[in-house]
């Protein structure tokens, strides 16, 4: 996929280890917020300043990457696009493509970063959860086990919808260019038809996720309130618990986002679809 990017590789890696500083910030924050409690509890203030400055260093982080990340993607976009314009396509592909370009790197300045973010929290989690509490780490390793089965039987479909929705978006000026309303027509259902169709998907994962968390949070309640856990761990447990629920609610996004990315790139790179 990242042959794409070619030589601005240097760029988007510094990017992505930003990222993942951001995601080392945030999940180490419920911990330090209930170090910060049970501190404050025993007349200390060294656990609120110690989770003051990590959280204020995170948030500077996030603020310079983002600056810095709208003016490199605005320059590769304008370099890229050029590249694609002049390959060998009709009009309609080169339009769809130039478009298509303009999502795979909004997928690599936006969702890149939600899945950094996703799954530094989600393996963050779990190392504090088998420091904090064991059965509700063992149940959260049993529920993201169960969520990345779902995951890895969507792929093959979610590609294939992928691939017959980019498909549809290649004829566009084509088919606009007939100025046949009957055919406009059906090219817009059609578009409508794959993208419900990758919707349903979303959810019908999302219903899963959801689920799994719910009787993850109750279960982790019942364990933390009746286990011998100062309040600052009580409260960090379920914080986490809350964490990775979050996580698990994002990840059906940002898979389907990346799969859709991945698409993109291989037609720009001329490369044969995947089975």
């Amino acid at each position: 996929m990242w042959s794409t990017f070619g030589g601005h590789r240097a760029l988007i890696g510094t990017s992505v280890l930003m990222m993942a500083a951001e995601a080392v910030g945030a999940v180490f924050a419920p911990f330090l917020i209930g170090l910060a409690i049970d501190d404050y509890l025993d007349g200390s203030y060294r656990g609120l300043i110690t989770l003051g400055i990590v959280g204020l260093a995170t948030a500077a982080l996030a603020t310079v990457r983002r600056l810095l990340d709208v003016r490199r993607y605005a320059r590769i976009y304008e370099q890229l696009s050029a590249d694609s314009y002049s390959a060998d396509a009709d009009l309609s592909t080169k339009s769809a493509r130039l478009n298509m370009l303009r999502e795979a790197l909004d997928f690599v300045e936006h969702g890149l970063p939600m899945i950094v973010a996703a799954v530094g929290a989600f393996i963050g989690t779990l190392v504090f959860l088998a420091a904090l509490s064991f059965p509700i780490f063992l149940a959260a390793l049993a529920m993201a086990v169960v969520i990345l089965l779902v995951y890895a039987m969507s792929t093959r479909r979610t590609l294939r919808l992928n691939r017959k929705l980019n498909d549809e978006f290649e004829h566009q000026v084509e088919v606009l260019q007939l100025d046949d309303r009957p055919k406009i027509r059906k090219h817009i259902s059609m578009l409508n038809v794959w993208q419900i169709k990758l919707s349903d998907l979303d959810a019908s994962n999302l219903a899963v996720a959801l689920v799994l968390t719910v009787v993850l949070q109750i279960f982790a309640a019942i364990v933390a309130a009746k286990a011998g856990m100062d309040d600052g761990a009580r409260l960090a447990v379920m914080l986490y618990v809350f964490e990775f629920a979050a996580v698990s609610e994002m990840l059906p996004e940002a898979w389907q986002e990346y799969l859709g990315a991945r698409d993109i790139v291989r037609r720009l790179e001329g490369l044969p679809a995947e089975a």
